[in-house]
């Protein structure tokens, strides 16, 4: 799976631009209900099994979602149910670390508000589909983070990386975002309302 679409150079008017979009996701976001967060977590739930039924991974790196986040709740207990392994990201200074997290696992809040798990560090590489946070998806698949590179580090360390699935709000994908050269590029847009496939999936 190729990451390599069209790029710019990096410059403030970019960051500018970028902070632009954010912002009005973010507000747009902030009002949602929450049963509408519940309902687009359920929905992209049964979007991302379906995308990866054929590829059968053992094990996921997904991440506990925020209160304005699509909810990824009722995917983690999909996966779990199904005895797939599942790491999710805690904050170690600017980089990420991957804990192996189960049902039982223990969990607190750590930086940036976000609940983490406290359980056995692994490695990002273990797993064959990596699930994304974003705010945004523009229509060759760059993704619109929240402007930390937490992420976009831990996918430069990949030569060639593992199925990227972005999770986004319907009305989030097919945004007119500025690329710049760190942005990584997903292979499937998993939505509320549909799956859009940047990259075919090789089963």
């Amino acid at each position: 799976m190729r990451h390599d679409g069209f790029v710019t150079v990096n410059s403030s008017e970019t960051s500018q631009q970028k902070a632009i979009v954010r912002q009005r996701i973010r507000t747009a976001r902030a009002v949602q209900a929450p049963f509408e967060r519940a309902e687009a977590g359920r929905a992209i739930a049964h979007g991302v099994l379906e995308v990866i039924n054929p590829v059968r991974p053992t094990c996921i790196a997904l991440y506990f979602s925020t209160a304005s986040e699509p909810s990824t709740d009722e995917l983690l207990e999909e996966l779990w149910s199904r005895n797939i392994q599942v790491i999710t990201p805690r904050v170690d200074g600017t980089a990420l670390l991957w804990v192996e997290t189960e049902r039982s696992t223990p969990t607190a809040i750590g930086a940036f508000g976000i609940r983490e798990a406290l359980g056995t560090v692994t490695e990002l590489s273990d797993a064959q589909v990596i699930v994304l946070p974003a705010l945004a998806i523009d229509p060759m698949g760059h993704r619109l983070g929240q402007g930390g590179g937490f992420y976009d580090r831990a996918l430069a360390q990949f030569e060639s990386p593992p199925l990227l699935i972005a999770v986004v709000n319907d009305t989030e994908d097919h945004e007119d975002i500025p690329v710049e050269s760190h942005d990584a590029r997903v292979d499937v847009v998993v939505t509320n309302a549909r799956i859009r496939y940047i990259t075919p999936i090789q089963k």
